[in-house]
């Protein structure tokens, strides 16, 4: 890749980077609410658990973003950028441009994501 496109992509992936810090500090404001209100009411109670819940998963999406951007831009340095980890091949630029922080081609991304859901699935107990 040249340097004009790594440049692009570098500028993509550190105004994604600021974007996501802005989005995790508003996301654990909105908890510290959440956790510091008290309520009486059983309803309202679980109102705010549900809540909290929600916004932790958005903070672990966000985190876990944020690692991937953080990784990409290392790699811009290194002069690894744009290829996939798992494979080596290029990764198509409809897909950087798409998600600049993506560290795996297409292929090696569904078959990272089956690895993950399978080793996610609880296992199953006998009927005893």
């Amino acid at each position: 890749m040249d340097q004009k496109k790594l440049q692009y992509f570098k500028k993509k992936l550190f105004e994604e980077r600021d974007r996501i810090v802005a989005s995790l500090t508003h996301h654990e404001v909105e908890i510290e609410s959440a956790t510091s209100s008290r309520s009486a009411e059983f309803e309202e109670a679980s109102r705010l658990d549900k809540d909290r819940e929600y916004l932790s998963g958005l903070l672990t999406m966000d985190t876990e973003e944020l690692a991937d951007i953080n990784e990409s831009l290392k790699r811009i340095d290194e002069g690894t950028y744009g290829k996939c980890v798992d494979c080596s091949n290029d990764i198509p630029e409809p897909r950087l441009e798409a998600m600049p922080s993506s560290l795996r081609c297409l292929d090696c991304q569904k078959q990272n994501e089956d690895r993950q859901e399978i080793s996610e699935e609880p296992p199953i107990s006998p009927l005893i």
